[in-house]
This record gives structure tokens, sequence and C-alpha cells, in this order.
């Protein structure tokens, strides 16, 4: 989403509020317009991929949300380190030194290699969840493509498209792995409504939005990100080149959000390992509260990444500090009457939507709600990290997070089961958060402006 460059002087001097129709009120007009369709798919997708959960609960059973649970563990890191974050590096190219096909080539073969190894990895599962797993990586493979249009939509502050290819996916999604586990009971044909709904919101809408984002373009708004025919006497050596420049970029960044990735999923690994996949179906379940959110505050913060890339170029440091606080702040106290409330309704929220094997864990519940306050802070954090192309920050943060993980849960949740899982990922946040902060003061504190 691109927004003004200075929106703080956008007012008339006076401090009169801005006339009807003026620029200014268009503007702002605007960007309350994108916020709020970019909220709307949001919401709808999150509210989709919860359904999921819930049609598994209801229609089938804790070791069916574990076999999906466990697929989603392994494609999520595999797809992230393939895809190499290559929609962040797209936005924040203010420049367009790489165009639009040279993301998509990138993306494409990162994502023929990422359906490969969940290939590879999903004949150690077992035959039971194989299949499974290799159904999620494709669908996570085709929301990566997609994810490439969508960057493409975000520089030219078309939020809506971005919207509804959100929600065709999330709605063609519910609505096919309702069918189909109604139908066969089986987990694995649910998964196949999953890959068709990747394949119809992520890929054929965004394919058909883009053709239309080309024609309506005016000529003064064609740059290399939308309008991106090969150079005059460009060869595959050079196009080659170019791939190659653009994936030493975005390398640390993708490995980071990988390891990330890896780091939120072991836990999942251990429980699977330690106590059984239908626990595993149930520690999914209950914390899809923070699958959900992650979800929301991720494309929240996507959407002001380009603002915070802005303001850092324009040397506006003390504004993109403010920014930051601000946005930290408010997550933060969201964060904590969600906690509050998982508290005081977290048992019968769970026994109403899940069942009784579920309500009897709610302890886990407040727990994972306090990841997902912690969590959104994180992501508002990383996001200013991602602004200021400290790509090589994150990864060394994603390494040492991944080593606290491992020491926790390896000690808490042979001991104390679910809960031990729970607290295993407290930790994992907060010293992922304490991290990253610390290398934001620094870099913010080591840039020069006036």
């Amino acid at each position: 989403m691109t927004l003004p460059g200075h929106a703080a002087t956008a007012a008339p001097p006076t401090g009169d509020p801005a006339p009807a129709g003026s620029p200014a009120t268009r503007r702002i007009g605007g960007v309350v317009g994108q916020i709020t369709w970019s909220l709307l798919g949001i919401l709808v997708a999150a509210l989709a991929q919860w359904l999921v959960i819930v049609v598994l609960a209801r229609y089938g059973n804790p070791a069916m949300i574990g076999q999906y649970a466990l697929g989603l563990a392994v494609a999520a890191p595999v797809t992230l380190v393939a895809g190499l974050a290559l929609r962040t590096v797209q936005v924040t190219d203010a420049h367009s030194r790489f165009s639009f096909d040279d993301y998509l080539r990138l993306r494409l073969l990162g994502m023929t290699v990422a359906t490969v190894v969940v290939a590879v990895v999903a004949t150690f599962v077992g035959p039971s969840g194989a299949v499974v797993v290799l159904l999620v990586g494709i669908a996570k493979a085709l929301d990566g493509v997609g994810d490439i249009y969508l960057g493409l939509f975000q520089r030219h502050g078309r939020m809506k498209s971005i919207s509804l290819s959100m929600i065709v996916n999330g709605v063609a999604t519910v609505l096919a792995v309702t069918t189909l586990l109604v139908l066969t009971g089986s987990v694995a044909w649910a998964v196949v409504g999953s890959v068709a709904g990747s394949a119809l919101g992520a890929v054929v809408y965004c394919v058909v939005t883009t053709r239309s984002l080309r024609r309506t373009l005016p000529p003064d708004d064609a740059d290399p990100a939308v309008d991106s025919p090969e150079p005059a006497g460009d060869t595959w050596s050079a196009t080659s080149r170019r791939l190659a420049a653009l994936a030493t970029l975005a390398l640390p960044l993708g490995v980071a959000s990988g390891l990330a990735s890896f780091t939120v999923n072991l836990p999942r690994y251990l429980v699977g390992h330690q106590l059984g996949t239908a626990a595993l179906g149930i520690f999914a379940a209950i914390g899809y509260v923070v699958l959900a959110a992650n979800a929301v505050f991720a494309a929240v913060a996507q959407t002001m990444l380009p603002r915070m890339s802005q303001l850092y170029a324009s040397n506006q440091v003390v504004a993109l500090t403010r920014l930051i606080n601000r946005l930290v702040l408010v997550t933060l106290l969201l964060g904590a009457l969600a906690v509050g409330a998982a508290a005081i309704l977290g048992r019968p929220a769970l026994n109403l939507v899940y069942g009784a094997p579920y309500a009897r864990h709610a302890s886990v519940l407040t727990l994972l709600t306090v990841v997902a306050a912690l969590s959104g802070a994180v992501f508002i954090v990383g996001t200013a990290l991602s602004a200021l192309h400290r790509f090589g920050n994150q990864f060394t943060a994603s390494v040492a997070t991944l080593l606290l993980t491992a020491l926790a849960g390896a000690l808490l949740i042979p001991r104390y089961g679910l809960d031990g899982a729970a607290w295993t990922v407290v930790l994992t946040v907060a010293g992922d958060g304490t991290l990253k902060a610390l290398m934001l003061r620094r870099a913010l504190r080591g840039r020069s402006w006036t």
C-alpha cells in the first residue's frame, strides 16, 4: 500500500479541517478505504482458516486435526525458505531494481523446489499422513505463487484486489473442505478442497486481476514492477544473473522467515512425537488463536511496510520511531484485553466450539493468547527491521530463538504436556521479541538524519 510521504503535513496549516474534495481529504479517504479493505480480507481469511479447524473437529476427530497440523508444520517452513520472503523485498523495492517477472520467476522456481522437498519429507511421515502432508505442501506452494501477485497489488495500493483474493481463497476453501469431508470422511480429501481454494483464490483470481491492472494503470504509473518486458538484447544469461542477484539479496530474510516458522512449529513436532497425533490435534485446534492473530498482525504489518520504508528512506527516523512505538503499544493493550477474556471465558468457549476434550485444556488457551499478544508486537518490530533492510539481523534473531525453543521444549513438554508446550511458545516469542527490539533500537540509533 502506498501512503503519502508527508501525511503529517497533509492538513492545512491553520489546523482547520481540510475542505471536502481537497487533495488531503482524498488522500485520507483513500488510506481509510485501503485499510478497510485490508482488514476485511484479513478477517475473512482468518475466519475461514478457523472454520476449517472447526469442521475437522466437528466432522472428524483430534487425530485428523493432528495430521492437518503436521502437514502445515512441515510445509510452512519449507515454502517460506524457498519463497525467500520475496514479497517483502518486492514491496520495499522503491527504485524497481527488479521487474515483476523477476520476482515471479524466482518464486515459481522456489515453489517447485519446495513441493519436491515436502514430497520427500512426506515419505518419512507414514502412509496415513504422507498424502495429507504433500497436499498441504501443494496448497502452500500455490499460495506462495499468488503472494507475488499480492505484492504487485500492494505496490500500487490495490488493497481491494488483495482483499478479494483472500476472500475468494478463504470461502472456496471452507466450502470445498466441508463438502469433501462430509462426503468422504477422509482428511486427505478434505485437504484437496484446500488445494482447490488456493488454486482459485491465490492463482486464478490474481492472474486475471493482474491483466486488468496492466490495462488500467495510467502511462506515468507504468514501471518495471508491472509492465516488465524483457530489455532489448536480454538473454537467459542476463536473466539468470538478475535472478541470482535477487536471490542473494532476499536469501537472509527468506532463511530467517523459514527458521522463524520452523521455530514456531517445533513445539508441534515435539508434541506429536512425545504425546501423539491426537494431542497434537488438540494443541493445534486451541493454538489456532495464535495462527489467527498472527495472520491479522502480519497483514496489518504488511500494510505499514511501505510507509515505514518511505519514512526511513527520507531520513524521518523520529517519525518512524513514533509510529513503531504507537503500533506496539496499541497491540499490547489489545492483547492484554484478549488475555483477560481468555482466562474468564476460555473453558466454556472451547467446549462450545470444539467439545469437551478441548475444554479440559483451557489453561493452554490462556497461555497461547499471551503468545498472540506478544506476537503482534514482534511482527511490528520485525516489519520495521525489514523496512530498514536489516535482513541479516532477523536471521541472527531466528537462529537464537530456535535454540531457545529447542531447549525449552525438550525440558517442558515431557514434564508438563500441553501446558509445557504452551509455555515453550511463550518463552520463544518473548525471546524473539527482545532480540529484535534490541536490534531495531541499535539500527535506528545508528542512522543519521537531519
